[in-house]
């Protein structure tokens, strides 16, 4: 396994284990009787299995079809994206607009989905802007 392949890798399993880690946080210290929580924790957990299997094999059997490492973690990205979206969209609504931290949440949520949706999309193609060998599948 290539240097940076390793390190993308081992960035997905880490990243997956703390999502899944705040997940569990999220039902241990949550109201799980509210709908808000339930779809957090969730979206969390998803996110963090996704990206832990990821991380830690190199091809997954989905549905009888052998998928590589970095389509799976572009289905995770997405994910993440659409939950990171979805999550800033709705604290909008609850700021007053034009305020400093409408403005902020504003910006944070724009360049996060923007940000992942690339991310995913690189994974997706095997590098296009990046090294492909970033995203070999041995």
């Amino acid at each position: 396994m290539s240097g940076l392949k390793a390190v993308v890798r081992r960035g997905f399993t880490g990243g997956g284990f703390a999502t899944v880690l705040l997940a569990g946080l999220f039902l241990v210290g949550g109201d799980l009787a509210t709908p808000s929580t339930l779809l957090l924790t969730g979206w969390l957990a998803v996110v963090g299995i996704v990206l832990v299997l990821a991380g830690t094999r190199e091809r997954l059997s989905v549905g009888g079809r052998t998928v590589g490492w970095p389509r799976v973690a572009a289905v995770g990205i997405a994910i993440l994206a659409v939950g990171c979206g979805a999550f800033g969209l709705s604290q909008l609504r609850r700021l007053e607009v034009a305020s400093a931290a409408w403005l902020l949440t504003a910006a944070m949520t724009v360049f996060a989905l923007g940000y992942f949706a690339w991310f995913a999309g690189e994974c997706w193609t095997g590098g296009r802007r990046l090294d492909e060998e970033m995203f070999a599948v041995e």
